[in-house]
């Protein structure tokens, strides 16, 4: 049977060096949002003040985990309601959240994550340069932070050979030997380029299999002549056609349990020309949910 779409919002921009992502998930749903998911329950989040006192390597530790910590909590509560969860962040710190509750609830053995994303964000609290936790989340999802970082019951919520890293392009480099030592497959936009989409995914298709599929999509994969409303434009990037047929074959397995969507910035996209462009992205990813009746 199809599930119900519960949008939640997951407001908090501090988690990155830049503001205005915190207020995605209410211009996504003035434009429409809803209506591209009918019968959807939507599901707000209180936007909190960036924290004035916190760790040197931990920038805004509290106002981070605050919000992860009722992401979980929002997001487990959709899961044990049979619903599908439809994140909107946000930056990126808080994939934390929203791991932590699929984690627990389907147990790291038996979750996969596609992190269509240009950066790797699996540094710790002990490498990251800019101590901003945005670039943590999968480290933390793995167990590799240190306990101001767990969000949920669990430490592990996610095992490195589960985890999927597709348009890499601005890869730190302590991350590298981090994903090598975790066994993360990184597909990047060399290899997409070299090998071509087709190919990778058919190794991503293969190595899902039997799992339960988490995709996590942020903004900045995406070409800067593509998308601009974020707070890395960085040369080399998806197409938007690349991202829907990434969408398209996950979604194709029929095991594709919750979607995120990560780093829109409204406040610098006056016209709403990026809005526009996401909101074609969402009637996609209903197309593709209706098609496999997900």
């Amino acid at each position: 049977m199809k599930k119900q779409v519960a949008i939640l919002e997951a407001a908090i921009s501090c988690g990155s060096p830049t503001r205005g992502t915190e207020f995605a998930y209410d211009a996504l749903m003035d434009g429409g949002l809803a209506e591209i998911f009918p019968g959807c329950a939507a599901v707000p989040m209180e936007k909190l003040e960036p924290c004035r006192q916190y760790p040197p390597h931990l920038k805004y530790l509290d106002t981070v985990m605050t919000v992860n910590r009722r992401l979980r909590a929002n997001t487990l509560s959709a899961l044990e309601q049979g619903q599908f969860p439809l994140v909107i962040g946000g930056d990126h710190s808080i994939a934390m959240g929203s791991l932590a509750a699929l984690g627990e609830f389907y147990g790291a053995e038996e979750l996969a994550v596609v992190y269509i994303d240009a950066h790797a964000d699996i540094n710790t609290e002990a490498t990251s340069q800019s101590a901003c936790i945005h670039g943590m989340d999968l480290a933390a999802a793995c167990g590799l932070c240190c306990d101001e970082l767990t969000v949920g019951k669990n430490r592990v919520n996610l095992l490195g050979e589960n985890l999927h890293i597709i348009g890499g392009r601005s890869i730190d480099d302590p991350e590298w030997g981090i994903m090598e030592q975790q066994g993360v497959h990184l597909y990047s936009v060399e290899e997409i380029q070299a090998c071509g989409l087709d190919h990778v995914l058919e190794r991503v298709i293969s190595r899902v299999k039997g799992k339960r599929v988490h995709i996590s999509f942020d903004v900045d994969s995406l070409d800067p002549s593509e998308f601009r409303a974020t707070g890395y434009l960085i040369p080399g990037g998806l197409t938007f056609a690349q991202v829907r047929r990434i969408i398209k074959e996950v979604a194709d397995t029929g095991s594709l349990v919750s979607f995120e969507c990560v780093e829109y910035n409204p406040t610098v996209d006056q016209d709403g020309t990026d809005r526009k462009k996401l909101m074609e992205l969402f009637r996609f990813l209903q197309d593709c949910m209706e098609k496999n009746n997900i």
